[in-house]
């Protein structure tokens, strides 16, 4: 290829064969035309404003109840038509809005919410003053207002179409504001089209009146929809209450209060339910900070990364959490829909939750839910006992700091511990237990509180596959850690001289053949990588792989110091993978079933 030394040694940038434009068109070589900078019209900044604002009906949903909110409400009745495009109706008995101050009320960037400090001192959930001239820039919106000066009844009414008023006249209203928008996005075509149908669009406005409910659970709040009540709570005040009025009352037994701690100058509390009530989805749970729901990304990471190890795989528990913070520690001006807000102690607040959620969870039996069977099917041979179960007394009890007292009946198909205690029968899954056990041995290794590991008989060869032996030499590092003394004795073979000493004695024995285990952990690759996700896996699977197995018999001896162990432990209802280990056949269940 050659170039036209004179053209490109004075333009070394153009390509060999571009031509220059002739004349003085900018245009010519069919580039883009420079416009003039100018300032944007009302109409079209209000509707630049309106496509982040609104998003679709649920977001006008939300934005008007959060006003209602605002101005002192204890009763919101929000009334939907055609999934919300048809209709959003959204009455209150607030303060109301007097009718000098109706129309400022609907231009853009007009508030009565920020104080004299700013955004530094902001306590109302609305403070930009854009919800509702983005919803009058697409929508039909009619605001009817009464303030308690309004001794006759009759309020102000003003209608905006397309952000200009059509009509501005008195109406009847006791003290309070409706606010109703109607044909929704009739004038953005393409957004309009974009809109699911009416039941996808009602199930995301009937989520967020929801959220809204948790998050003032001081305020009965209604939602109908085409004149069908879908929710409505009482106003109780009490957070649990209000998640059993939104999530239905099944929920009821497995509730259980968090809190109130302290932390870093602020306060937080909630609710959360047990470890058998869990959605596949993080849907339920809810994050309230001064009032408002929000989705924290930082802050929820920070609770589920807590919560997870209590939890199966995938699973979230029906969780509230309020968070009261001083206003100037926490910034709520980062999202436009004020979805998300910046905590000044984010990190420990969010451990903190977490640590709160996990310890509940983690100390929870299950509770026997499905009923017995009764009749003829009582008679097929039953479970025997590992042995006859002695008198016992008071001495005979086993106390320990996470569980009740207890008191040890036996073993049940060699792979239960059967228990009594004051709160009924308890149930224990020997590997599961001894799983738990296990991990938290492991994880205070991995914290530096490292065991003395323990001699085998003799030092172990172990062969390895390329592929294994990568993966073994990856993890030399941690295994150390973890008190295997194992280290490469060349090519693919590995020296395994002592494994971590149990936990438990006699019965914690990490298991028959230690170098099965190390092959396990070889032979897995889904645990390769780096991190502390990685390390968290590999102490479940060693974990896994060390506990006595289902089927084995137990003494006495050994079954009471298998539970008296997991009583230690920070989380003795599950095991290290999430699923439940203890399960409660509680006393009220036992008079129901046998009508005592």
């Amino acid at each position: 290829m050659t170039y036209e030394t004179d053209h490109h040694d004075e333009h070394p940038w153009v390509y060999p064969h571009s031509t220059e434009p002739e004349g003085d068109d900018p245009t010519a070589l069919g580039g883009p035309q420079r416009s003039p900078i100018r300032t944007l019209s009302e109409a079209l900044v209000a509707r630049i404003a309106a496509g982040e604002i609104v998003e679709r009906p649920a977001s006008v949903v939300k934005e008007l109840v959060e006003n209602s909110l605002d101005a002192g409400s204890r009763t919101i009745r929000v009334d939907v038509r055609g999934g919300g495009l048809t209709m959003i109706r959204v009455g209150d008995d607030g303060a109301g809005v007097p009718a000098e101050e109706l129309h400022l009320a609907c231009m853009r960037h007009s508030t009565s919410k920020l104080g004299s400090g700013g955004l530094e001192d902001v306590v109302t959930l609305g403070f930009r003053g854009e919800a509702l001239p983005s919803i009058a820039a697409v929508a039909e919106l009619s605001l009817t207002s009464a303030t308690e000066h309004d001794g006759s009844g009759v309020g102000r009414r003003i209608v905006l179409r397309d952000g200009q008023v059509i009509a501005d006249e008195p109406a009847p209203r006791p003290r309070g504001t409706t606010a109703t928008a109607r044909f929704l996005f009739q004038n953005v075509p393409a957004r309009l089209a974009a809109s699911r149908n009416d039941r996808a669009e009602t199930a995301q406005i009937a989520q967020t009146v929801r959220r809204l409910a948790v998050a003032a659970p001081h305020v009965r709040l209604t939602l109908a929809v085409e004149d069908r009540i879908l929710l409505e709570t009482t106003g109780s005040g009490d957070l649990a209450t209000t998640l059993l009025e939104v999530y239905g009352h099944a929920i009821a037994e497995s509730l259980s209060p968090l809190g109130p701690i302290e932390i870093e100058g602020s306060t937080a509390w909630g609710v959360v339910s047990g470890p058998e009530v869990t959605r596949p989805g993080r849907g339920c749970v809810h994050v309230v900070v001064n009032g408002r729901w929000v989705q924290p990304r930082g802050l929820l990471a920070r609770i589920e990364t807590e919560y997870r190890p209590v939890l199966p795989r995938g699973r979230h528990p029906v969780l509230a959490l309020v968070v009261r913070t001083p206003p100037d520690r926490v910034d709520v001006n980062i999202h436009p829909s004020k979805l998300e807000v910046r905590l000044m102690a984010e990190r420990e607040i969010g451990a903190a939750l977490g640590r709160l959620v996990r310890s509940e969870l983690g100390r929870r039996p299950v509770s026997l839910r499905q009923p017995f069977e009764v009749g003829l099917d009582v008679l097929r041979p039953a479970p025997e006992l590992a042995e006859e179960s002695p008198a016992w007394g008071e001495d005979d009890l086993i106390t320990t700091p996470n569980l009740p007292p207890l008191s040890l009946v036996g073993q049940v198909q060699n792979r239960l511990i059967l228990l009594e205690g004051a709160g009924g029968l308890y149930l224990v899954d020997q590997h599961r237990a001894h799983e738990r056990v296990i991990y938290g041995a492991l994880a205070a290794a991995h914290a530096g509180d490292v065991r003395e590991p323990t001699a085998l008989p003799e030092p172990l060869l172990i062969e390895l596959s390329p592929a294994q032996a990568a993966r073994l030499s990856a993890r030399l590092a941690t295994l150390v850690e973890l008190g295997f003394e194992i280290e490469h004795f060349g090519g693919r073979t590995f020296l395994l001289r002592a494994a971590p000493s149990s936990p438990l004695g006699p019965v914690g024995a990490w298991s028959d053949d230690p170098a099965a285990t190390v092959l396990a952990l070889a032979d897995d690759g889904e645990y390769a990588g780096e991190g502390e996700a990685w390390r968290e896996r590999l102490l479940e699977r060693l974990a896994c792989r060390s506990a006595i197995r289902r089927g084995r018999p137990l003494g006495r001896a050994e079954m009471r110091s298998l539970v008296e162990a997991l009583g230690r432990s920070s989380a003795p209802a599950v095991c290290p993978h999430g699923s439940p280990l203890l399960l409660n056949v509680s006393e009220s269940l036992l008079e129901r079933e046998f009508r005592w």
